[in-house]
Parts: C-alpha cells; sequence; structure tokens
C-alpha cells in the first residue's frame, strides 16, 4: 500500500482494538494534518480481543459511568448506551462488554482512518520514518508509527514443540468452545478475570461439567459494590518510596476506618506517580509480593459474576486448587497438569485445560516478529518487568537512551514504565495526550516531554 500523497504525512497505528481505535478517533476529533492507517489482524477494526466477545455474560468490569471515551465527558458512553442499548441504563449499570465493542465501532465510523487487515512484520527505520511490510507482502511507508497491539497470550506452560490436545494456551482460542462438551470436566490455570470469562462462556453455552480453577493462592477477583466511591484522605505522595511502605501506608488507611474499595478507587490517580517513584528493585518486589494482591482488589468484577461463581462453588461445579501448573503434557487422549503445592507436586487430569494466566509482557518471547525484530535492532528497549521503556507521551527509548520523535506506544506496551496503563480510564488519557503531542509534531511545533524515572 503506497500513500496517494507523498507530501502529506502519514500515521500509522500498529493495533486495532480499544487503544488504536480511541487514539484513530481523537485525532480525527482534533483535525490531525495527516492521513491516519490503522493496521489490525481482524477482519474489522475497533473491537479487539476484550470487545470482540459474543458472550452475553462477559460484563464489563467498571460501571457505564466509568467507561466514556472522553475523560471531559463522563458520561458520553452512558448517553450512546440508553440510545442505542436500554434506556434503563444507568450510571453504575455493568454493561455487557460486547456492547461497548459496538460504542468503539461507533467512534471507528466517525474517524476518518484507513483500515488495513494485515499483520505487520518489520518496522525499519528510513530516512523519511518508517517503512512496515506486513505478512501479505504489502508495504507502508510512515512518517509516525504507534504500537498498540495490545495484550499478548500467556506465557506457555506447554513444550511449544508438541501440541497438547485438549489443551487450549490462550482462553481468546475462539474454537475451545466447540471443542468442550457440556459434561466435560475442565481446568483454568489461573483464577483471575479471564478465568470468569471462561466460566461465563461455558455456562452461557450449556456446559454443566465440573470445573477446577488452579492457582497460588486461590484467590477470585473480589467484586464492585454500590455506593463506594475514593476519599481525599488517602494520600500516599509522603510515604516512603518502597513497596513495603506502601502496604503499611494501606494497612494503616484501613485501620482508620476507611473500607478497603474506598482506599483503593481513592489510589487510582496516584498509582503510576507512586509506581514511578520505586526503584527498580522495589518494583520487582511489589510485583514479586503484592501485586496479584492488588489485581483481586484494584480489578474487581460485575456483582452479578461473582454471585455466579459463589452459585457454581455452593453446588460443588466448581472447585479451586492451590498451585503453581509446572508443566502440561497428555496421556490418554486427556491432559495431566503437573501441580506444584504446599505439599509438594500432585497432578490433575481433565478433558480440557485452558491457559488463563495473565498476558505475556516478555516481548522477546511473545512470538511477535514486529516487537524480537524491533528490539533485536535497538530500536526499543524492554524494561527489567516487560513492556517498553518509555516517557510521558509514549515515545520509544532506543539502545542509545535516545527517544524517538517518530515512534510511540500506546496502552498495555506502556506496562512497566507505568502502572496503570490496561483500563479505558488510562488508555483514553493517553490517547488524548498522544493526539494533541502528533498534532503539533505534524505541524512542525518545537514539542517536549518529561523523562520517565531514571531508576
Amino acid at each position: 500500500m503506497k500513500n496517494s500523497d507523498p507530501a502529506c504525512p502519514v500515521i500509522a497505528i500498529i493495533g486495532a482494538g480499544a487503544s488504536g481505535t480511541l487514539l484513530a478517533w481523537r485525532l480525527w476529533k482534533i483535525g490531525v494534518e495527516a492521513k491516519v492507517v490503522v493496521i489490525g489482524d481482524a477482519p474489522e477494526p475497533a473491537l479487539g480481543l476484550a470487545y470482540g466477545t459474543r458472550c452475553s455474560s462477559h460484563f464489563l468490569n467498571v460501571c457505564a459511568s466509568g467507561m466514556s471515551a472522553l475523560a471531559e465527558d463522563p458520561h458520553h458512553f452512558l448517553r450512546w448506551a440508553q440510545l442505542h442499548h436500554d434506556p434503563d441504563v444507568q450510571a453504575g449499570s455493568f454493561v455487557p462488554r460486547m456492547v461497548y465493542g459496538q460504542y468503539l465501532s461507533s467512534l471507528w465510523k466517525e474517524t476518518a482512518a484507513d483500515y488495513v487487515h494485515g499483520h505487520v512484520l518489520t518496522c525499519d527505520r528510513t530516512p523519511s520514518g518508517w517503512r512496515l511490510v506486513l505478512a501479505d507482502g504489502q508495504i507502508l511507508q510512515a512518517s509516525y508509527v504507534v504500537l498498540a497491539t495490545g495484550n499478548f497470550a500467556p506465557a506457555s506452560l506447554s513444550d511449544p514443540r508438541r501440541q497438547v490436545p485438549g489443551y487450549y494456551p490462550s482462553a481468546w482460542q475462539n474454537d475451545l468452545y466447540a471443542r468442550i462438551q457440556p459434561d466435560d470436566d475442565v481446568a483454568l490455570i489461573g483464577t483471575g478475570l479471564t478465568a470468569v470469562d471462561v466460566l461465563m462462556r461455558l455456562r452461557e453455552q450449556g456446559h454443566r461439567g465440573r470445573i477446577t480453577a488452579i492457582s497460588r493462592h486461590g484467590w477470585y477477583p473480589t467484586s464492585h459494590a454500590a455506593g463506594l466511591s475514593g476519599d481525599s484522605q488517602v494520600v500516599f505522595a509522603e510515604t516512603a518510596p518502597t513497596a513495603r511502605a506502601y502496604l503499611a501506608a494501606f494497612r494503616q488507611c484501613l485501620r482508620s476506618g476507611i473500607p478497603w474499595r474506598s482506599v483503593v478507587n481513592a489510589l487510582r490517580s496516584q498509582t503510576n506517580a507512586l509506581w514511578d517513584r520505586l526503584s527498580w528493585e522495589e518494583k520487582r518486589r511489589f510485583s514479586r509480593h503484592l501485586q496479584r494482591r492488588w489485581d483481586i482488589v484494584r480489578h474487581r468484577m460485575a456483582p452479578a459474576l461473582r454471585e455466579q461463581i459463589d452459585a457454581d462453588i455452593q453446588l460443588g461445579t466448581l472447585r479451586t486448587l492451590k498451585g503453581r501448573v509446572e508443566q502440561v503434557s497428555g496421556v490418554a487422549d486427556r491432559v495431566r497438569l503437573s501441580i506444584r503445592g504446599r505439599n509438594g507436586l500432585s497432578s490433575l487430569t481433565v478433558a480440557h485445560a485452558v491457559n488463563c494466566t495473565g498476558p505475556s509482557r516478555d516481548y522477546r518471547a511473545v512470538g511477535s516478529a514486529l516487537l524480537t525484530g524491533l528490539l533485536e535492532q535497538g530500536v526499543v528497549q524492554q524494561t527489567p518487568l516487560g513492556g517498553l521503556v518509555c516517557n510521558s507521551a509514549g515515545a520509544l527509548q532506543d539502545e542509545t537512551g535516545s527517544w524517538s520523535t517518530t515512534l510511540y506506544a500506546l496502552g498495555p506496551m506502556r506496562w512497566g514504565a507505568l502502572f496503570e496503563t490496561t483500563a479505558i480510564p488510562e488508555i483514553r488519557q493517553q490517547a488524548a495526550e498522544l493526539a494533541h503531542f502528533l498534532v503539533e509534531q505534524v505541524a512542525g511545533l518545537d514539542v517536549r516531554f518529561e523523562p520517565v524515572n531514571g531508576n
């Protein structure tokens, strides 16, 4: 694909999910003087993995009032949902994720962006910008490139050279649901929101067999509660920058009588600044000891989902095992899981097993030719915890320590440099800021950005 007007700058956005869509929409709203091209693997743009679901039991984990594409207009999505989905939707309602996908699709239709259905293999620097080569042979010349590929599949638990029938390395494999029969026993590796998604979809399609969920601590996400908001008294700015001190400050808030949900809500606007203050050693310590504890209270689910999980547990159709799955293998047309628990190594054999662990952020190991090439060439760097090294504008840093003025990251790809970067409130803010930044870049203005913590 060639740009029909060589004099017109081209902004190429790699990734057509929520991040890429919100950026394209923001660029359109502020009238960028450039051609915007979005490239994605899906036949249609805007939906991505999370919002492309067709399962009506997959609810948003944030109520309608928190899902606007515009921070300055908090009810933008709510009004859209009342008009196009259900007039009775309230600010505190948890609507199906497919509805939000339709909302993103409506935003996409407003943009003037072009969509290219394809997979980018390489992104190489040229004197005028970047040269993108797609798997089908298409070539796109771009002045600016934004990496917005979203999350990647979990790290593999089986020998990648051997297929294990009945084992699904990613919960996003839609074909797995057609293969699981109503009475089959199923293991979910993980007890987070992805495991909840799989459970809900299986039950919706009539599955009634036993499901076993396995994780180190056996913790499921907590649920939202009505009537709680942030508390202005929760301020951690003066807390010493260590994981232990942050935990102590959190516990002090609880001892003072502030509900834990209110503490978590109030910290939402502070977490990235608090993360930035930590050294890499302390960030590793937090990730190792506190990350999972934080995730289950921060990334809560809709109350209806918690009720379903509790009902399954009471019926005995959902059980939980504590341990770490070390290996997945096949035996007699079934799947065997080797589980390391408190009492040593044990095994579980089931008809099907689904990897529901968190997304891999080690971009050298996710199997992306694009990211592998950028890392090997030194065009970008990975943080010690995964994700890409970027500054406040999302500009990526190369191996010499220089910040790019034409290559950026958006959304989950900023993990490591940021702590909160995967939810819509953070992504919409990043998209708005990056859109204005790119407009100024295209206009040739002298733009500046703040460096990230140099730890």
